[in-house]
Parts: structure tokens; C-alpha cells; sequence
């Protein structure tokens, strides 16, 4: 300490104070950090930690001077002192304070400039194996010529440690990922704290700073508060970046991606350009030499995919032939081997800015499904992951992200690679899609077939309730109702959906019964929406039931779901299931799902009179006879029958005036 004058104190953390220095020796101003320990073992260990950051050294990292450990004799205390470099024009919290104050935006340039500076910072830290665990605006200082330098490093862990166990984080709340205080948690934590610093940066002109520490708080435990948020930021800022401060902000840290990852990201690479980072790939010199030729057309699927390794560096060459073998891979006895998938799947990774080559390449490998067999590769995370990059890259395109939601349909039929997609957060990047671009019609449908697809998985459905993925599927429902095959996929989701309770009370603020049978009434010649739909019903009815039995015991009154098929804008919803059994009675699988949602209606005392009264026992009994040896059809009939007969003990009656 004897060769520090200390010149005022900046501030005072959980773990020490932060004071204003001047260097005896060479006159230089620092920062000196006092970090207190509680004994000497203690202090070593700080010691040794903070010794790590010594080798921290990158334009973008805070520059550290020394680390000493000094015994304090008025405080009686022993501390870890850290001396780093001293920036007078402040840090970013006075940026955006100032900004907030004349309600002005941060420019997208800088602050994609500012950007691609952390994360190149963060890069280099977490390949020195340590996280900031504090990263927050007041530990991101500005240099003279208006780059930024992240510090603050003193409370750092050393990786090793950070995965074997949870610790106590003295980082802000605000910033701070879910899982810091609840798991074991890595690097990808800092990407969070990364993703609130950018929505910060991107909120300054419609939120003050009250505002905006509430909105970081309020999003670990609401992704509609992020929407909202986004929504808004998306009328100053370009889709990509919304599009990334999504992906950053992911909740659940597996589904997050790492610094590294980020990179990958065109518009991350733009970033990294702006300041001539090392990271950026030079495409230009890896073309260098490399003779544009023409597609080998006539001479077979093994041709074009040797020279999409020949020409994997030239994007033109690369999408001419993907639009080519898109062609050949219609054909149903088309084959591509594993080192031919890999080929289109390495254009993909290498071309990622293009969108043209990402949206071509999911349509060869949605041909390819098609013959695919269990354990291919196209249901690995080595094919996925790409695919969800490049939606999360071209979040702008809606003919990409409509091609990618139709590639995740197929896949998704494949368990395994159903857990792949939602652990990679495929169920989020599906959502973001129908969100930006909900009057595509094309886009909507593949989106809702896709969620069908993933909800059949039990972890994926429980993700779509979390992101409160029900309304997105209900806007569709209420927005594209006139389109049948939209229609048949969000019944299944809807479906799928009804198996969490969660959603349960949120399928009645939406009117999801009513916008099913709305859809029923406009397609009830479909056999396939006419048979999804009354599968939805009776699943929606059945949940409802369970669950006001659950909370209102043996004398519950029945919830609204069941009754809203009683009327519907003034039409009774009941005559219409019955009309479509009339349309579809020799088709088993309508007929079927008919029956079980009569028998879910069977229930309550008032509705078996409204049944009876609309010859739903007539019904009934013409099925028994002609589907006797059908027991998936005979189950429902015999119980609804039984019900309408009087012989069940009934529910509890809906009385008048009753609520």
C-alpha cells in the first residue's frame, strides 16, 4: 500500500471498497480494489484467484497493474488489494444514464461496435477459463476513443470451481442469469449478463433507469415480458439484433449459447468486423485460388455433392447447386449417404450469412427425411444445431425461418431428435418465428405443425407452457382459421398442450374451445380437422374437470370449457360436433374422438339433457352397432350411454344463478 496515495473513494461493494489511487512511483492514476478476507487461508486463496487475471490481458479486458495482500491495522482486517487501470471517461451506466436522461437511442452502429468488443472480451476470458459472474454497465468502462474495456474482474471464479458447485455471487440481481443462485452454472452465464447489458442499451429512449433494472428483474421469471420489451425495441433496432438478445436472454442456460458460439452469428461476425477482430473468419482469403465452375447437372446426386466440396467457399456456386439438388432429392428413390449430409450440412456452417444457401439446404434435407431411417444423422445435434443457427441468423427471412419450421416438423418425428430440438432451444426459435411474421400464412402453418411435432414430447410441451406458447397457437387458430391444414396442426398442438395444467386456465381467457370449434364449423369435411379438433375438445374438457376437482373437491361446479360448447356467438357448438359425425360416421378415427368428446360432455346432469335433446344417444347407439369390434370406439359409446341413461353417479349440476 506504501506506494499508493489514495485519492478518494469511488464506491463500496459486498466484498470491499473501491478507491481512487495515484502511483508514487510513476504518478499514473489506478483503481485500487480492497477485497476484505476473513483470515489468511482465505486471503491466499483470493490471491492466487486473482492472480489469474494477470494474464487477462486483451484491448477489451481492463488492464490489471498488481495484486497484494496488506493487513489493515484501523480496520484489523486482512485484504486482497487489486490495482487496474483507470478510465476517465467513466463507464457505460453513465452512458445509458445519460442517454435515459434526454430520452435519445444509442445509435445501432455503436452499439454494435460496442457489441462485438465485449464479446470478444468474453471470449478471452472464457478461454482462460474464468467468468465475471458480475458483468453489469458500472464494470464496462469507456476508453478515450470511445471503445469499451471490461473490468471488474476481482471477484471472478475460476471455472474449475464455478461447475462443481453453486456460489454465493456478490454480482447485482438485475444482471444476474436464473440459474446463478439455484444450479451449478458456466460460462453461458455471462452471456446473460451480456444479453441484459444489450437490452439496456437498446431501451434507452422509451424506459428510464427504474424501468429498465425492473424489466431485467421481471424477464427471469416472465419470456412475455421480454416480448413486450422486444416488440419495442424492434421499432427502433434491426430484427437480427432483437433476434439476438433473445437467444442471449434464454433461461434455461443449456439452451444459451457460449461466447464462442455467438460468433457463429452473422450479425455477431458484422460486430467483430467493426473493430477488425481476429475472430472473423477472412473468407476472402480462403476463396483465394478457388475457380468458380459449373454445376455438374445430368450426372447424379454424387457429382453435385463433390463439388459442393470443391466449391464450399464460393456461395454462389454453393446455391446454385443446393437449388439443383433440391430438385433431385424429390425424387422418392433419391439417396445422399452420411458423407453427403455432412457436405451440405459443412456449406450451411461455412455460409452462414447467406440465407439463400441456409434456406435451399433445409429444403434438400427436408427431402432427405423422407427415406431417412432410425439413428440417421439428420436427427443429431451435428444437423440441428446448424438449422437453429440459422434461424437465429436470419431471423428477418421469412421464407428461411418457414423452411427451417418445416425441416423441425419432420425431424421432430424422431424421438430423439424431438430432445435434441428442445434442449438446443428449438421451441423458443420456433415461437420467435410465428411472433415476427404472424400474418404469413405458409410460415404460420409449418410453425404450428412444427410445435405439434415437438409437444408430442413431454419436456417440450412443458417448454411451450412456459414461453406461453398456447397463445401464439390460438392466434394462429383466430387469425388463419381458414386454412385446413393450419387448422389440423394447431389442434394437435393444442392437444398436446392440454396435457399441462398450467395452460388449463389460460385455454379459457383465450377462448381456445371456441376458436376450435369455430375451425370445426369451417372445416367439418376435413376428416383430419374433424377429427384433431374433437380430440382437442374432449382433451380440454377432460383437463378441466381434473383439474376444478382438484381444487374444489368431489362437489366442484364444472369450469366454463365444457359449456362454451353449449353456444357459440349464438349457434349451438353441440349440433356441430353431431353434424360432423353425420359427415364422417364410416371413418373410425372421427368417429372415435367424436364419441370421447360426447362422453367427456356426458358428465354433467345439464349437458346430457342438451345431448339427449340433440339425439346424441341415437348417435351413440348407431355406432355401438357398427363399430361392435372396435373396442377404442366402444369404451367412449358404452360410458356416454351409460351417463345419458342416468346410471353414473353425475356431477354436481351447473345451477342457475351459480357461479
Amino acid at each position: 500500500m506504501e506506494n499508493y496515495k489514495v485519492l478518494q473513494r469511488l464506491g463500496k461493494g459486498a466484498q470491499g471498497s473501491v478507491f481512487l489511487a495515484e502511483n508514487r512511483i510513476d504518478g499514473r492514476k489506478y483503481v485500487l480494489k480492497k477485497v476484505e478476507c476473513n483470515d489468511e487461508s482465505e486471503a491466499n486463496k483470493a490471491f492466487k484467484e486473482a492472480m489469474a487475471l494477470q494474464e487477462l490481458k486483451n484491448p477489451y479486458v481492463c488492464g490489471y497493474k498488481e495484486f497484494f495482500v496488506t493487513w489493515d491495522k484501523e480496520e484489523s482486517a486482512m485484504f486482497v488489494c487489486i490495482v487496474m487501470e483507470y478510465y476517465k471517461m467513466g463507464d457505460l451506466d453513465k452512458v445509458l444514464r445519460q442517454k435515459r436522461s434526454k430520452k435519445e437511442s444509442i445509435e445501432e452502429l455503436i452499439l454494435k461496435k460496442w457489441l462485438g468488443q465485449m464479446i470478444e472480451a468474453l471470449v478471452f476470458v472464457h478461454k482462460k477459463e474464468v467468468i465475471h459472474r458480475d458483468l453489469k454497465p458500472s464494470n464496462i468502462f469507456m476508453t478515450e476513443d470511445l471503445s469499451i474495456s471490461i473490468g471488474d474482474f476481482g471477484v471472478a471464479t475460476v471455472m474449475g470451481d464455478a461447475r462443481t458447485k453453486t456460489r454465493t455471487t456478490v454480482g447485482s440481481m438485475n444482471w444476474m442469469a436464473p440459474e446463478v443462485l439455484e444450479r451449478p452454472y458456466d460460462e453461458r452465464s455471462d452471456v446473460w449478463s451480456l444479453g441484459c447489458i444489450t437490452l439496456e442499451m437498446t431501451t434507452c429512449s422509451f424506459m428510464d433507469t427504474p424501468q429498465a433494472q425492473a424489466t431485467l428483474f421481471e424477464i427471469k421469471h416472465s419470456p412475455q415480458i421480454l416480448e413486450d420489451v422486444l416488440e419495442e425495441v424492434g421499432k427502433r433496432y434491426s430484427v437480427d439484433l432483437v433476434q439476438l438478445i433473445r437467444t442471449m436472454l434464454r433461461r434455461n442456460f443449456k439452451q444459451r449459447p457460449t461466447a464462442v458460439e455467438l460468433t457463429d452469428i452473422p450479425y455477431v461476425k458484422e460486430a467483430l468486423g467493426l473493430s477488425s477482430s481476429a475472430l472473423v473468419a477472412r473468407k476472402k482469403a480462403a476463396t483465394k485460388g478457388i475457380e468458380a465452375k459449373p454445376v455438374p447437372k445430368g450426372k447424379g446426386i454424387k457429382a453435385v455433392i463433390e463439388y459442393l466440396k470443391d466449391q464450399e467457399q464460393l456461395e454462389e456456386s454453393v446455391k446454385e447447386a443446393l437449388v439443383y439438388l433440391g430438385e433431385l432429392t424429390k425424387e422418392q428413390d433419391s439417396v445422399v449417404d452420411e458423407a453427403g449430409k455432412k457436405v451440405i450440412v459443412s456449406c450451411m456452417r461455412t455460409n452462414m450469412s447467406n440465407v439463400g444457401i441456409q434456406t435451399e439446404a433445409c429444403n434438400v434435407l427436408q427431402n432427405l427425411v423422407v427415406t431417412a431411417e432410425d439413428g440417421d444423422i439428420l436427427y443429431t445435434k451435428d444437423v440441428i444445431a446448424p438449422v437453429l443457427l440459422a434461424m437465429r441468423s436470419h431471423a428477418a427471412s421469412a421464407s428461411l425461418q418457414s423452411a427451417a419450421a418445416q425441416l423441425i416438423m419432420a425431424l421432430s418425428g424422431d424421438e430423439s431428435a424431438a430432445d435434441v430440438i428442445g434442449q438446443a432451444g428449438g421451441v423458443q426459435d420456433v415461437l420467435a418465428a410465428m411472433r415476427q411474421f404472424p400474418n404469413d400464412q405458409k410460415l404460420i402453418t409449418n410453425c404450428c405443425g412444427a410445435l405439434w411435432s415437438l409437444g408430442v414430447n413431454e419436456n417440450n410441451a412443458k417448454i411451450m407452457t412456459e414461453e406461453k406458447g398456447l397463445a401464439d397457437v390460438c392466434g394462429a387458430l383466430d387469425g388463419h382459421g381458414d386454412i385446413a391444414q393450419l387448422v389440423d396442426y394447431a389442434c394437435c398442438a393444442i392437444w398436446s398442450l392440454s396435457m399441462e395444467d398450467d395452460n388449463i386456465e389460460m385455454m379459457a381467457d383465450l377462448q381456445t374451445v371456441k376458436l376450435t370449434l369455430n375451425s370445426l364449423k369451417t372445416h367439418k369435411k376435413d376428416a383430419k380437422v374433424a377429427k384433431n379438433a374433437c380430440m382437442a375438445m374432449a382433451s380440454i374438457v377432460e383437463a378441466d374437470v381434473e383439474c376444478a376437482y382438484q381444487m374444489q373437491g368431489p362437489t366442484f361446479l364444472p369450469e366454463e370449457s365444457a359449456y362454451r360448447l353449449l353456444e357459440n356467438d349464438g349457434e349451438a357448438g353441440i349440433p356441430i360436433v353431431l353434424e360432423t359425425y353425420e359427415l364422417h360416421k364410416d371413418n373410425p378415427e372421427v368417429v372415435e374422438n367424436v364419441c370421447t368428446l360426447i362422453n367427456e360432455l356426458a358428465q354433467y346432469n345439464d349437458l346430457c339433457e342438451e345431448l339427449k335433446a340433440a339425439k346424441a344417444d341415437k348417435i351413440l347407439s348407431e355406432a355401438k352397432i357398427k363399430f361392435a369390434s372396435n373396442e377404442d370406439i366402444m369404451g367412449p359409446v358404452t360410458e356416454a350411454l351409460r351417463k345419458m341413461a342416468g346410471g353414473a353417479t353425475q356431477k354436481k349440476e351447473k345451477k342457475a344463478g351459480k357461479t
